[in-house]
């Protein structure tokens, strides 16, 4: 447990203020102790995974904030996963594709941990976590744990119907058998591209839009004159316009005015209104989405 702890360390944007306490749970057990004794004593309390999708507020947070990348259980079946939630997605896609089984390949360059993968059905190269996910292990608000079949939630395009309600603590995922080596070179010429198209060597959280249907939100960023526009310490990427990067002394409120100035753009110019992608800890206010 840590006072204090700085949130720019457990964001990939590399943005916030301290947190009044960080506590890093190793067993679900301990992580929903945790949260039950926060409930009885009425202190804020939220989960977070590897950051990599998330704003933290300047001003820091405060109560107790759970980050689940010590929950790190899996437990590999047959053609079938049980994992914890704070498992690196890229890590279990790699592991998946070294015994030739299918499914994940789309998996392999995004950086989040699994549990944050299934809150926003996480998706690239045309897959997405909807297709692989058997039953999840879910922590609720009250702080009971419940156990859901896939058909008892929605998973649709960067949805979950569980977000807002409940926090991922474990997921069983179903592969199909393939060829090994094809599997494998898929996932390298994804990552090639990756590297390529995206800013990886410099702070962001990813895609910061959804794509709108039938057309792309870094191509709408881009013709609008969006690409390489800084507010602040925020800077649209040249690489790719579809994501905000950390020029080295950026504020969640500069990334904040970016995306909103974005927005408004955008919708005058083309009539779109573009729909974050990112999740924000800053108000609650779910325009730009809470918790991971």
């Amino acid at each position: 447990m840590e006072k204090n702890y700085p949130l720019y360390l457990l964001s990939t944007w590399k943005i916030g203020g301290p947190a009044e306490t960080v506590y890093w749970p190793e067993t679900v057990e301990d992580l929903s102790s945790v949260w039950h004794r926060a409930q009885e004593e009425g202190i804020p309390v939220r989960l977070i995974g590897k950051g990599s999708n998330v704003l933290f507020p300047d001003g820091g947070l405060p109560g107790i904030t759970l980050v689940t990348t010590a929950l790190r259980g899996i437990c590999w079946g047959d053609y079938t996963v049980k994992v914890e939630a704070g498992y690196t997605l890229a890590r279990l896609a790699q592991e998946a594709g070294e015994r030739g089984w299918s499914g994940l390949g789309f998996a392999r360059g995004i950086p989040g941990s699994v549990g944050g993968a299934v809150m926003m059905n996480a998706g690239a190269h045309g897959g997405e976590m909807a297709s692989s996910i058997l039953r999840v292990k879910t922590l609720w608000a009250d702080g009971s744990i419940k156990q859901l079949e896939r058909t008892d939630f929605d998973l649709g395009y960067r949805y979950c119907s569980l977000r807002g309600q409940a926090w991922i603590l474990e997921v069983e995922l179903k592969f199909q058998p393939g060829d090994r080596n094809q599997i494998l070179q898929t996932m390298k010429e994804n990552l090639s591209k990756r590297k390529a198209n995206q800013p990886l060597q410099e702070p962001n959280a990813g895609s910061v839009f959804r794509n709108p249907p039938g057309d792309s939100a870094g191509r709408l960023i881009e013709a609008a004159g969006w690409k390489g526009k800084s507010i602040g310490g925020a800077k649209v990427s040249e690489k790719h316009a579809n994501f905000i990067v950390n020029t080295g002394e950026a504020k969640s409120e500069d990334v904040l005015a970016l995306i909103q100035t974005i927005i408004s753009d955008v919708q005058d110019k083309y009539g779109i209104t573009l729909q974050t992608e990112v999740e924000s800890i800053l108000t609650g206010n779910r325009g730009i989405k809470e918790d991971r």
